[in-house]
């Protein structure tokens, strides 16, 4: 599949959806009854623009800058095979006609004939090349929520306990392709802005223009760096499990700490699915102004949720969201002629966020 979109292939996990998209239809995380019309963002006219008597075709340029023409008769027929293979298996009849026309006035009106008839939202994509049917519908997912799991908390639990802890995020940040976020374009931008921010503030006093610079050399190569580091690396317990059976504690909020360990231990499991496999761009741009804020930002480890480097980030965070689009997790049906189920989708992000909100806030509120 060719690479359009990056997920950081970090020391926690490998990475998902690495793709390329040719034609988005649905702008953003809508109620799924109503499909509205194409986002125009002008990066290219292909099924959006207007269709000439004679339509020219269109070229995809690949890595090695050859170009390759995917408006072709072998591209409409795969996917007239499999809208007529997915029609048949959701015993509805297709409203199409193939006529003699150019193949991308084909490959248009079936498009628009495969949108009309099916409740999920379809964008064209590209494959190796090849024209494929993807059909997507978003899951509930909270707006703008950041689930940036710190490590500074550990500090303040006892030996037994932070171990347990620091194992159970290791292992659930290594399941799911977590980056840390040293490893984040946002921290590369937060530590330029904490070493200059004298630049910025030309009343910041010179003890807090040290305390800056500190902070960015942490992250950059001192104790923070080496921790979140070590997160990528060797266990802290070597049998979480028992370990968790073996710890006693009277303390409430240690006990609510266990008890979430506790039930995040089926996000970890060899049958729980990560959360980085739903990951879809339905808007991609191959060169964007600003880049939409992608699981792998909103999901990170951090030494801390307080302090002024994650609060710089935070404010990068929102300035994106605001000029682009925050991703949110989407499951994917690609079509062929050999397509044998119909689109169906789970509840494991639902149940994953609702979790990781009652993690974190539990964190953030006592410890």
């Amino acid at each position: 599949m060719q690479t359009a979109i990056r997920i950081t292939n970090g020391r926690f996990g490998t990475s998902y959806y690495q793709r390329s998209q040719m034609h988005r239809c649905q702008p953003g995380n809508e109620q799924q009854e109503k499909k509205k019309a194409a986002a125009r963002r002008g990066y290219n006219v292909f099924l959006t623009g207007r269709i000439f008597p004679v339509a020219p075709d269109y070229y995809m340029k690949l890595d090695d800058e050859e170009k390759i023409n995917l408006t072709t008769k072998e591209n409409f027929d795969f996917l007239y095979r499999s809208a007529l293979k997915y029609a048949g298996l959701a015993d509805v009849k297709l409203p199409f006609r193939k006529s003699k026309a150019d193949p991308r006035i084909n490959i248009s009106n079936l498009f628009k004939a495969m949108d009309e008839i099916f409740p999920e939202n379809i964008n064209l994509e590209v494959v190796n090349g090849k024209l494929y049917f993807c059909l997507y519908r978003f899951h509930d997912w909270p707006d703008h929520e950041l689930f940036w799991i710190p490590l500074d908390f550990t500090e303040k639990l006892p030996g037994q306990l932070k171990r347990i802890t620091l194992e159970f995020i290791r292992q659930l940040a290594y399941h799911h392709g977590i980056q840390n976020v040293t490893e984040s374009y946002y921290c590369e931008m937060a530590i330029e802005s904490l070493k200059e921010y004298k630049c910025y503030d030309e009343e910041a006093t010179a003890a807090e223009i040290r305390h800056k610079a500190n902070l960015a050399r942490m992250y950059e190569e001192g104790k923070v760096h080496r921790i979140l580091e070590r997160m990528g690396k060797r266990k802290f317990c070597t049998d979480l499990g028992k370990e968790m059976q073996l710890y006693h504690t009277k303390k409430n909020k240690e006990l609510k700490l266990l008890k979430l360990i506790t039930e995040g231990m089926e996000f970890i499991s060899s049958g729980s699915p990560s959360i980085m496999r739903y990951y879809y761009d339905w808007a991609y741009e191959e060169s964007p102004d600003f880049q939409p804020a992608g699981l792998d930002v909103q999901i990170m480890l951090t030494w801390s949720i307080y302090d002024d480097m994650t609060n710089e980030m935070e404010r990068y965070f929102n300035s994106d969201c605001q000029e682009s689009y925050a991703i949110t997790p989407v499951t994917t049906l690609y079509l062929t002629p050999e397509t044998d189920r119909l689109f169906t989708m789970d509840d494991f992000p639902e149940r994953f966020s609702k979790w990781l909100i009652r993690f974190t806030r539990h964190i953030a509120n006592n410890f």
